[in-house]
């Protein structure tokens, strides 16, 4: 299962979004509000094309911070 994380935009309907991710069979795992982040968990990949009208990018989260 791979980990996604998504830009939300401003003007998303986020109970659309929650039902289109069920839909979807992708599972929401953390909402960070103060940064307008969501992180995704799915077996299939998940782009910016498939939500447009949600998402400003989606990247593959690959745990690759340093300090």
């Amino acid at each position: 299962m791979k980990t996604y994380l998504a830009v939300l935009r401003t003007d998303a309907d986020l109970i659309k979004l929650g039902q289109e991710l069920k839909r979807k069979k992708i599972r929401l795992t953390a909402h960070y509000k103060a940064v307008s982040v969501i992180k995704l968990q799915s077996r299939k990949a998940v782009s910016a094309e498939d939500f447009t009208e949600y998402f400003l990018s989606v990247e593959e989260d690959r745990n690759n911070f340093t300090i």
